[in-house]
């Protein structure tokens, strides 16, 4: 692996990174893998490939941030984690490990407002 080589592409592809940052993913990720020791990396070319479209993925029109959620939909920020556990939130992290979760504001109220009916006596 030619760490420059790896470095430019990641900048031509419009995601630039470090150095250090690169080996960090590439362990990560498992396309940076340690033979012999410490002494030479093996460089899997689809696994980065993989990374990279990962790293660079954009979030869809009209997400928010989790923490935007209780302003727009009324409720807690506890009650919002409490209803993205629900695979029909679609509530997801986009990039690599960047750890901010986002969803449609429209899929939690829909959430919030099926909840509201289940608890619902018909008299």
């Amino acid at each position: 692996m030619f760490l420059n080589d790896v470095l430019n592409k990641c900048r031509e592809e419009g995601y630039p990174v470090t150095s250090s940052g690169l080996y960090y993913a590439g362990e990560k990720y498992g396309f940076l893998i340690k033979k012999d020791g410490y002494k030479s990396l093996e460089f899997d070319k689809d696994k980065f490939f993989e990374w990279l479209k990962k790293c660079k993925e954009e979030v869809p029109e009209g997400w928010v941030p989790l923490s935007k959620i209780p302003a727009l939909c009324g409720i807690s920020l506890s009650r919002v984690y409490q209803l993205i556990k629900d695979p029909s939130s679609g509530a997801k992290s986009f990039g690599a490990g960047k750890g901010v979760i986002y969803a449609d504001p429209e899929r939690i109220k829909e959430l919030v407002r099926k909840c509201k009916e289940s608890h619902r006596e018909n008299w």
